[in-house]
């Protein structure tokens, strides 16, 4: 499975944000000090503020599977195997 690194700017060019043309050709200090001036009140950067504050990292996720598969993975189970079972059942095993 190949991964995808984040770039600086992704959300805001995927929303057409007007004030980040002004800024997308800097790099680095400059960048992020226009950044931190122009996107004060953007939400998105205020999150990406704060979890860069509390050692936090945005992680590539699964997509969701049902409780009933969750529950047989955790204990080992092939997911097949136990479709007529319930959550509690295939816990209980």
């Amino acid at each position: 499975m190949g991964t995808k690194r984040y770039t600086s700017g992704t959300y805001c060019t995927d929303i057409a944000c007007p004030r980040h043309k002004e800024i997308e050709s800097l790099e680095g200090d400059a960048y992020r000090e226009k950044k931190e001036a122009f996107c004060k009140d953007c939400l998105a950067w205020q999150f990406f503020l704060w979890l860069d504050r509390h050692n936090y990292r945005i992680v590539l996720t699964k997509p969701e599977i049902s409780a009933k598969e969750l529950s047989a993975r955790l204990k080992g189970i092939d997911p097949v195997r136990v479709e007529d079972l319930t959550i509690d059942e295939i816990l209980t095993l």
